[in-house]
């Protein structure tokens, strides 16, 4: 399975926070959000990632490849602010054809039960 994190957002609503460092870095419970983000992906067995940056997208790329040596990743640069959908939609020649995806916003953290979702065919909400 291959994991989709659209990071690409300015962050306004946290201003000044976002100022310096995108959303997706600002640190919660001593890390940073994707960290909380990638590391509950990594405990269920997923090791590729497709990353839709953009503000400040350097960082993210930078944090992703300095902290996470051992996982796949793709970046892809979303250079208009159109959405997660459109984010998503520029994702598509990284995951045409190539099984199963899980879309994971770079903002939200959930505690999840990922596992449950090989027991769905076509989808999985949790």
């Amino acid at each position: 399975m291959k994991a989709i994190i659209p990071v690409a957002g300015i962050g306004t609503r946290l201003r000044p926070h976002t100022h310096t460092q995108p959303k997706a870095l600002i640190p919660i419970a001593g890390k940073p959000i994707l960290a909380h983000i990638i590391d509950s992906l990594i405990k269920t067995g997923i090791q590729e990632f497709v990353f839709i940056i953009g503000y400040m997208g350097d960082k993210i790329e930078n944090y992703i490849t300095t902290q996470y040596p051992d996982i796949q990743t793709e970046f892809v640069i979303q250079t208009t602010g159109r959405g997660t959908g459109h984010a998503i939609y520029l994702a598509r020649e990284h995951i045409r054809g190539k099984g199963e995806i899980l879309i994971v916003l770079g903002d939200t953290i959930v505690d999840a039960n990922l596992e449950s979702c090989d027991e769905n065919e076509r989808s999985c909400w949790v």
